[in-house]
């Protein structure tokens, strides 16, 4: 069987990266966790909080980048990198 698929791929990535993401995404040996801007963006407002799409973006990169392999990607640490930005926002002000 054979699937195309079109994907649109955020500026600056290398094919090496896109590579990677597929097989990832296709291979049954790997495992992933499966989490999307919204996912920021609907926790910030359970607590009461807007973000823009931006915002959100940067705490999944940073949840990405500094996660705990012990722990992995959990809501609690969603909320910390949630509360930086807020933070950083009132220092801004």
């Amino acid at each position: 069987m054979k699937i195309t698929l079109e994907v649109e791929v955020p500026k600056g990535t290398t094919v090496s990266e896109i590579q990677g993401a597929v097989k990832r995404a296709f291979d049954p040996c790997w495992m992933a966790e499966w989490w999307h801007t919204d996912d920021v963006i609907e926790q910030a407002e359970s607590n009461g909080e807007q973000l823009t799409e931006d915002e959100a973006l940067w705490i999944l990169q940073m949840m990405d980048k500094n996660h705990d392999c012990n722990i992995g990607h959990t809501w609690d640490s969603m909320d910390h990198w949630i509360d930086r930005v807020i933070q950083n926002r009132e220092k801004a002000a």
